[in-house]
Protein backbone atom coordinates (compact mmCIF):
# COMPACT_ATOMS: atom_id res chain seq x y z
CA UNK A 1 0.00 0.00 0.00
CA UNK A 2 0.93 3.49 0.00
CA UNK A 3 3.06 4.70 2.71
CA UNK A 4 0.31 4.32 5.11
CA UNK A 5 -2.08 5.65 3.70
CA UNK A 6 -5.62 3.69 2.11
CA UNK A 7 -5.14 1.78 -0.69
CA UNK A 8 -5.40 3.57 -4.25
CA UNK A 9 -8.19 1.73 -6.18
CA UNK A 10 -8.52 2.87 -9.80
CA UNK A 11 -12.19 1.60 -11.75
CA UNK A 12 -12.14 1.95 -15.72
CA UNK A 13 -15.54 1.93 -16.51
CA UNK A 14 -17.15 3.20 -13.35
CA UNK A 15 -20.40 4.58 -15.39
CA UNK A 16 -21.57 0.90 -16.40
CA UNK A 17 -24.01 -1.04 -14.47
CA UNK A 18 -21.55 -3.12 -12.29
CA UNK A 19 -18.92 -0.32 -12.51
CA UNK A 20 -21.50 2.59 -10.96
CA UNK A 21 -22.20 0.22 -7.97
CA UNK A 22 -18.33 -0.66 -7.36
CA UNK A 23 -17.58 2.49 -7.30
CA UNK A 24 -20.37 3.82 -5.27
CA UNK A 25 -19.27 1.25 -2.34
CA UNK A 26 -15.71 1.67 -2.41
CA UNK A 27 -16.46 5.53 -1.65
CA UNK A 28 -19.09 4.14 0.90
CA UNK A 29 -16.59 1.75 2.45
CA UNK A 30 -13.85 4.98 3.78
CA UNK A 31 -11.53 2.33 3.82
CA UNK A 32 -9.91 3.30 0.10
CA UNK A 33 -8.74 6.40 -1.98
CA UNK A 34 -10.95 5.82 -5.09
CA UNK A 35 -10.17 7.17 -8.86
CA UNK A 36 -11.80 6.74 -11.43
CA UNK A 37 -10.71 6.76 -15.21
CA UNK A 38 -13.56 8.60 -16.89
CA UNK A 39 -13.38 9.62 -21.05
CA UNK A 40 -13.05 13.11 -21.63
CA UNK A 41 -16.67 13.30 -23.50
CA UNK A 42 -18.15 11.19 -20.43
CA UNK A 43 -17.03 14.05 -17.60
CA UNK A 44 -20.31 16.08 -16.92
CA UNK A 45 -22.42 12.70 -16.73
CA UNK A 46 -24.44 13.16 -13.40
CA UNK A 47 -22.34 9.90 -11.91
CA UNK A 48 -18.86 10.91 -12.78
CA UNK A 49 -19.88 14.99 -11.11
CA UNK A 50 -21.39 12.86 -8.30
CA UNK A 51 -18.51 10.29 -7.32
CA UNK A 52 -15.99 13.52 -7.62
CA UNK A 53 -18.50 15.13 -5.06
CA UNK A 54 -17.82 12.17 -3.01
CA UNK A 55 -14.40 12.81 -3.16
CA UNK A 56 -13.22 10.29 -6.13
CA UNK A 57 -10.36 11.52 -8.10
CA UNK A 58 -10.91 11.68 -11.88
CA UNK A 59 -8.43 10.82 -14.10
CA UNK A 60 -9.49 11.48 -17.35
CA UNK A 61 -8.54 9.38 -20.29
CA UNK A 62 -9.35 5.49 -21.59
CA UNK A 63 -8.06 2.15 -22.48
CA UNK A 64 -8.07 2.47 -25.72
CA UNK A 65 -4.75 4.70 -25.28
CA UNK A 66 -1.40 3.49 -25.86
CA UNK A 67 0.25 1.11 -23.67
CA UNK A 68 2.93 4.25 -22.45
CA UNK A 69 -0.44 6.35 -21.40
CA UNK A 70 -1.94 3.83 -19.59
CA UNK A 71 1.06 3.86 -17.48
CA UNK A 72 0.50 6.94 -16.53
CA UNK A 73 -3.27 6.65 -15.23
CA UNK A 74 -1.97 3.82 -13.47
CA UNK A 75 1.03 5.75 -11.16
CA UNK A 76 0.52 5.49 -7.68
CA UNK A 77 -2.53 2.72 -7.98
CA UNK A 78 -2.87 0.00 -5.53
CA UNK A 79 -5.88 -2.01 -7.08
CA UNK A 80 -6.60 -1.71 -10.88
CA UNK A 81 -10.76 -2.39 -10.99
CA UNK A 82 -12.01 -3.13 -14.67
CA UNK A 83 -15.64 -3.11 -15.70
CA UNK A 84 -15.61 -2.10 -18.99
CA UNK A 85 -17.80 -3.93 -21.66
CA UNK A 86 -15.28 -6.97 -22.06
CA UNK A 87 -16.41 -7.78 -25.86
CA UNK A 88 -15.88 -4.44 -26.69
CA UNK A 89 -12.85 -3.62 -25.72
CA UNK A 90 -9.30 -4.96 -25.52
CA UNK A 91 -8.33 -5.55 -21.55
CA UNK A 92 -4.71 -6.69 -22.72
CA UNK A 93 -2.81 -3.34 -22.82
CA UNK A 94 -4.54 -2.13 -19.65
CA UNK A 95 -2.89 -5.34 -17.43
CA UNK A 96 0.25 -4.87 -20.07
CA UNK A 97 0.65 -1.59 -18.37
CA UNK A 98 -0.12 -2.25 -14.88
CA UNK A 99 3.00 -4.92 -15.22
CA UNK A 100 5.38 -2.57 -16.44
CA UNK A 101 4.09 0.11 -13.70
CA UNK A 102 5.58 -3.00 -10.98
CA UNK A 103 3.90 -1.32 -7.87
CA UNK A 104 -0.04 -2.79 -8.49
CA UNK A 105 -1.14 -4.86 -5.70
CA UNK A 106 -4.36 -6.58 -7.13
CA UNK A 107 -5.76 -6.57 -10.50
CA UNK A 108 -9.63 -7.39 -11.26
CA UNK A 109 -10.72 -7.93 -14.63
CA UNK A 110 -13.71 -7.11 -16.06
CA UNK A 111 -15.25 -10.47 -15.26
CA UNK A 112 -18.19 -10.10 -13.02
CA UNK A 113 -20.50 -12.53 -14.80
CA UNK A 114 -22.33 -16.21 -14.58
CA UNK A 115 -19.91 -19.42 -13.44
CA UNK A 116 -19.42 -21.65 -16.25
CA UNK A 117 -16.53 -24.21 -17.97
CA UNK A 118 -14.79 -23.40 -21.11
CA UNK A 119 -16.12 -24.28 -24.45
CA UNK A 120 -20.00 -23.27 -23.30
CA UNK A 121 -20.37 -19.25 -23.75
CA UNK A 122 -17.82 -17.79 -26.36
CA UNK A 123 -18.18 -14.46 -24.47
CA UNK A 124 -17.22 -16.49 -20.86
CA UNK A 125 -14.23 -17.58 -23.10
CA UNK A 126 -12.79 -14.13 -23.67
CA UNK A 127 -13.02 -13.44 -20.27
CA UNK A 128 -11.23 -16.99 -19.54
CA UNK A 129 -8.61 -16.12 -21.91
CA UNK A 130 -7.54 -12.66 -20.13
CA UNK A 131 -7.57 -14.52 -17.04
CA UNK A 132 -5.00 -16.98 -18.00
CA UNK A 133 -2.80 -13.63 -19.34
CA UNK A 134 -2.93 -12.18 -16.38
CA UNK A 135 -1.58 -15.08 -14.62
CA UNK A 136 1.15 -15.57 -17.78
CA UNK A 137 1.97 -11.78 -16.63
CA UNK A 138 2.42 -12.31 -13.03
CA UNK A 139 0.22 -9.93 -11.45
CA UNK A 140 -1.61 -10.31 -8.68
CA UNK A 141 -5.10 -11.30 -8.80
CA UNK A 142 -8.86 -11.44 -8.20
CA UNK A 143 -10.91 -12.77 -10.43
CA UNK A 144 -14.74 -11.96 -9.68
CA UNK A 145 -17.74 -13.69 -10.56
CA UNK A 146 -21.63 -12.74 -9.52
CA UNK A 147 -25.23 -14.01 -10.63
CA UNK A 148 -27.60 -13.69 -13.05
CA UNK A 149 -28.63 -10.24 -12.26
CA UNK A 150 -32.33 -10.06 -10.84
CA UNK A 151 -33.17 -7.37 -13.06
CA UNK A 152 -32.99 -9.63 -15.80
CA UNK A 153 -34.76 -12.54 -13.82
CA UNK A 154 -38.51 -11.37 -13.43
CA UNK A 155 -41.21 -11.73 -16.12
CA UNK A 156 -41.73 -8.24 -17.82
CA UNK A 157 -45.36 -6.89 -17.33
CA UNK A 158 -47.75 -7.88 -19.93
CA UNK A 159 -48.23 -4.26 -20.27
CA UNK A 160 -44.41 -3.76 -21.12
CA UNK A 161 -43.37 -4.18 -24.97
CA UNK A 162 -41.42 -7.47 -25.86
CA UNK A 163 -38.25 -7.44 -26.91
CA UNK A 164 -34.78 -9.21 -26.70
CA UNK A 165 -33.96 -8.00 -23.54
CA UNK A 166 -37.35 -7.56 -22.53
CA UNK A 167 -38.81 -11.19 -23.52
CA UNK A 168 -42.23 -12.85 -22.51
CA UNK A 169 -40.84 -16.37 -22.71
CA UNK A 170 -38.44 -18.35 -20.89
CA UNK A 171 -36.23 -21.30 -21.66
CA UNK A 172 -35.60 -24.49 -19.56
CA UNK A 173 -38.57 -26.12 -17.19
CA UNK A 174 -38.43 -22.96 -14.90
CA UNK A 175 -37.14 -25.31 -11.91
CA UNK A 176 -33.34 -24.99 -12.91
CA UNK A 177 -31.73 -22.68 -9.81
CA UNK A 178 -29.31 -20.26 -10.74
CA UNK A 179 -27.12 -17.91 -8.78
CA UNK A 180 -28.55 -14.15 -8.44
CA UNK A 181 -26.86 -11.32 -7.54
CA UNK A 182 -28.34 -7.48 -6.71
CA UNK A 183 -25.91 -4.37 -7.92
CA UNK A 184 -26.08 -3.40 -3.88
CA UNK A 185 -24.59 -7.01 -3.31
CA UNK A 186 -22.06 -6.77 -6.22
CA UNK A 187 -21.11 -3.31 -4.93
CA UNK A 188 -20.79 -4.14 -1.00
CA UNK A 189 -19.10 -7.82 -1.34
CA UNK A 190 -16.46 -6.02 -3.78
CA UNK A 191 -15.66 -3.75 -1.48
CA UNK A 192 -14.62 -6.52 1.04
CA UNK A 193 -13.08 -8.80 -1.50
CA UNK A 194 -10.82 -6.19 -2.36
CA UNK A 195 -9.13 -5.45 1.42
CA UNK A 196 -9.29 -9.70 1.94
CA UNK A 197 -5.89 -10.83 1.90
CA UNK A 198 -7.69 -14.34 1.71
CA UNK A 199 -8.87 -13.97 -2.09
CA UNK A 200 -5.55 -12.72 -3.80
CA UNK A 201 -5.09 -14.86 -6.77
CA UNK A 202 -8.51 -16.62 -6.24
CA UNK A 203 -11.77 -16.70 -7.94
CA UNK A 204 -14.52 -15.49 -5.76
CA UNK A 205 -18.72 -15.47 -6.28
CA UNK A 206 -20.12 -12.30 -4.89
CA UNK A 207 -24.46 -13.74 -5.16
CA UNK A 208 -27.52 -13.19 -3.29
CA UNK A 209 -28.20 -17.21 -3.26
CA UNK A 210 -30.21 -19.01 -5.75
CA UNK A 211 -33.14 -18.89 -7.36
CA UNK A 212 -35.54 -20.61 -10.02
CA UNK A 213 -37.78 -18.50 -12.74
CA UNK A 214 -40.57 -20.58 -11.13
CA UNK A 215 -39.85 -18.92 -7.63
CA UNK A 216 -39.13 -15.70 -10.05
CA UNK A 217 -42.41 -15.71 -11.83
CA UNK A 218 -44.35 -16.19 -8.55
CA UNK A 219 -42.63 -12.98 -7.08
CA UNK A 220 -44.35 -11.36 -10.41
CA UNK A 221 -47.60 -13.02 -9.94
CA UNK A 222 -47.66 -11.94 -6.03
CA UNK A 223 -46.78 -8.42 -6.68
CA UNK A 224 -48.28 -7.11 -10.35
CA UNK A 225 -51.42 -9.20 -9.46
CA UNK A 226 -50.76 -10.61 -13.36
CA UNK A 227 -50.87 -14.19 -14.80
CA UNK A 228 -48.12 -14.90 -16.45
CA UNK A 229 -49.33 -18.54 -17.60
CA UNK A 230 -49.26 -17.44 -21.55
CA UNK A 231 -45.72 -16.65 -21.28
CA UNK A 232 -44.29 -19.44 -23.53
CA UNK A 233 -41.64 -21.94 -23.72
CA UNK A 234 -38.44 -21.32 -26.01
CA UNK A 235 -38.21 -24.59 -27.26
CA UNK A 236 -34.56 -26.73 -26.41
CA UNK A 237 -34.21 -26.41 -29.97
CA UNK A 238 -34.58 -23.15 -30.58
CA UNK A 239 -31.81 -22.28 -28.33
CA UNK A 240 -29.23 -24.91 -28.93
CA UNK A 241 -29.41 -23.94 -32.88
CA UNK A 242 -28.78 -20.19 -31.84
CA UNK A 243 -25.48 -21.20 -29.80
CA UNK A 244 -23.91 -21.75 -33.55
CA UNK A 245 -24.94 -18.37 -35.05
CA UNK A 246 -22.89 -15.78 -36.14
CA UNK A 247 -24.70 -13.08 -34.68
CA UNK A 248 -23.53 -11.58 -31.99
CA UNK A 249 -26.51 -10.53 -29.89
CA UNK A 250 -28.10 -14.10 -31.00
CA UNK A 251 -25.34 -16.46 -29.99
CA UNK A 252 -24.57 -14.35 -26.86
CA UNK A 253 -27.89 -14.78 -25.41
CA UNK A 254 -28.78 -18.52 -26.67
CA UNK A 255 -25.58 -19.60 -25.30
CA UNK A 256 -26.15 -17.71 -21.79
CA UNK A 257 -29.74 -19.62 -21.89
CA UNK A 258 -28.48 -22.67 -22.83
CA UNK A 259 -25.95 -22.43 -20.03
CA UNK A 260 -28.10 -21.37 -17.31
CA UNK A 261 -31.62 -23.19 -18.05
CA UNK A 262 -30.72 -26.18 -19.81
CA UNK A 263 -26.93 -27.01 -18.91
CA UNK A 264 -27.44 -25.43 -15.21
CA UNK A 265 -23.69 -24.40 -14.97
CA UNK A 266 -24.52 -21.32 -12.69
CA UNK A 267 -25.03 -23.13 -9.46
CA UNK A 268 -22.76 -22.50 -6.41
CA UNK A 269 -22.33 -25.89 -5.36
CA UNK A 270 -20.75 -26.14 -9.65
CA UNK A 271 -18.71 -22.76 -9.01
CA UNK A 272 -17.21 -24.11 -5.67
CA UNK A 273 -16.52 -27.18 -7.17
CA UNK A 274 -14.43 -25.19 -9.79
CA UNK A 275 -12.15 -23.70 -6.80
CA UNK A 276 -14.05 -20.31 -6.65
CA UNK A 277 -14.55 -19.15 -3.10
CA UNK A 278 -18.07 -18.24 -1.81
CA UNK A 279 -18.36 -14.38 -0.66
CA UNK A 280 -20.83 -15.38 1.51
CA UNK A 281 -19.34 -17.47 3.54
CA UNK A 282 -16.16 -15.09 3.90
CA UNK A 283 -18.77 -11.92 4.82
CA UNK A 284 -21.51 -14.01 6.73
CA UNK A 285 -22.48 -10.50 8.44
CA UNK A 286 -23.39 -9.41 5.19
CA UNK A 287 -27.95 -9.55 5.03
CA UNK A 288 -29.11 -11.20 2.33
CA UNK A 289 -32.06 -8.92 0.06
CA UNK A 290 -35.45 -8.69 0.44
CA UNK A 291 -36.27 -10.34 -2.63
CA UNK A 292 -40.19 -8.92 -2.40
CA UNK A 293 -38.60 -5.16 -2.34
CA UNK A 294 -36.13 -6.22 -5.13
CA UNK A 295 -39.54 -7.25 -7.19
CA UNK A 296 -41.38 -4.05 -6.16
CA UNK A 297 -38.76 -2.06 -7.20
CA UNK A 298 -38.42 -4.02 -10.46
CA UNK A 299 -42.12 -3.78 -11.49
CA UNK A 300 -42.41 -0.22 -10.28
CA UNK A 301 -39.46 1.25 -13.68
CA UNK A 302 -39.06 -2.45 -15.66
CA UNK A 303 -35.12 -2.09 -16.80
CA UNK A 304 -34.51 -2.27 -20.17
CA UNK A 305 -30.84 -3.30 -20.81
CA UNK A 306 -29.17 -1.06 -23.37
CA UNK A 307 -28.06 -3.46 -26.41
CA UNK A 308 -27.41 -0.59 -29.01
CA UNK A 309 -23.14 -1.66 -28.71
CA UNK A 310 -23.88 -4.75 -29.69
CA UNK A 311 -26.22 -4.53 -32.79
CA UNK A 312 -24.54 -5.62 -35.84
CA UNK A 313 -21.39 -7.47 -34.43
CA UNK A 314 -20.40 -11.11 -35.10
CA UNK A 315 -18.98 -13.65 -33.38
Amino acid sequence: MSSGAEPLVLVVGATGNTGKCVTEYLIKDGGYRVAILVREKSLDKPDVQAFKAAGAEVRVGDISQPEDVLEGHLKGVDILVSTVQAILLDQAPLFRAAKKVGTLKRVVPSDFGPSAPRGVMALHDLKLDLREYIKELGLPYTFIEDGWWIRAFFPYPHAHPASPVSPKNYVGDKKQKVIISTFDTIGLLTSKVLKDPRTLNKTVVVHDGEMTLEEAYAWGEKITGEDFSDYTKIPDEVILEGTKSTDLLTKAGSQYMNSLYLRGDNVLSKALASGSLDARALYPEVPYPDMEAEAKKFYADPPVLDIGPFVGLTL
